[in-house]
């Protein structure tokens, strides 16, 4: 993959799960530079729409909600909303601790709470986080990020989301893919019901689509155009672009959207 944004390496160790971040045992992190890349590789597909920020920001596989908060973090002045949803309630404890990051009432209080850890057990690494957290801080200070949602959801039974995600600009989500986690729910097909659900949430002409997953999975759907497509070691990524009406889907048929 060519990096066409975060072309020159630097260290990310301010976002490294269980240091500021928080870790939710059982959940996947992510590479931060891939996270930066595709998110302003995002960015500039909406502004080649002439669809200009803040954005909304809807990852439907949230886990922890590490994505959202690294991308919510190097990129808050960009967005001004961030939702989350999983199937698995048990994880989004985890994931609304990390998008309170994203605000300087949780940055605060987690700062606090590492100050506590220090003074009690004087560890350098305790030391280190109160240093990133610092550093962190200065990055809210251009952030416009107004709003944190996470909920319980499916999103392979579209109409549990819905009401909450209507208006999304980008829905940026790594799929489940078998290592640590894997697909919940009862679908056959979860890649096919994933973008059935998520379509109806999006305005072709003011949102775009950005999924990572392993190479084993086909991402494609008649419901979307594949715009981008790049292979990251194990991963890939494909951005896509729903599609409107009268639009013709890879078998060339028509597509008319569901009666919501």
């Amino acid at each position: 993959m060519e990096y066409i944004y975060e072309s020159a390496q630097r260290s990310y160790e301010d976002f490294a799960s269980g240091r500021v971040l928080y870790n939710a045992q059982g959940t996947t992190s992510f590479p931060v530079r891939l996270a930066s890349e595709i998110a302003q590789r995002c960015f500039q597909l909406l502004e080649k729409k002439g669809v200009q920020g803040p954005y909304t920001l809807f990852d439907p596989c949230c886990g922890g909600a590490y994505l959202l908060t690294v991308v919510g973090l190097l990129h808050g002045q960009r967005i001004h909303r961030v939702i989350g949803s999983d199937i698995h309630a048990e994880v989004l404890g985890i994931a609304g601790k990390n998008l309170s990051l994203l605000r300087e009432e949780g940055l605060g209080q987690r700062t606090e709470q590492l100050k506590e850890l220090l003074a009690l057990y004087h560890k350098p690494s305790h030391q280190d986080a109160l240093q990133s957290a610092g550093r962190l801080r200065e990055l809210l200070r251009s952030s416009r990020v107004e709003e944190t949602v996470c909920f319980q959801a499916d999103i392979t039974q579209s109409e549990e989301c819905l009401a909450s995600c209507k208006g999304t600009h980008i829905v940026m989500t790594d799929l489940p893919y078998g290592d640590l986690v894997s697909w919940g729910g009862g679908s056959n097909e979860p890649v096919e019901d994933f973008f059935n659900g998520i379509h109806p949430i999006l305005d072709p002409a003011r949102s775009v689509v950005a999924v990572i997953s392993d190479k084993g999975q086909k991402l494609k759907h008649d419901r979307f155009q594949r715009i981008q497509h790049v292979k990251v070691g194990k991963r890939q990524v494909a951005i896509f672009e729903p599609l409107r009406m009268e639009d013709k889907g890879p078998n060339n048929r028509t597509f008319v959207p569901p009666c919501c």
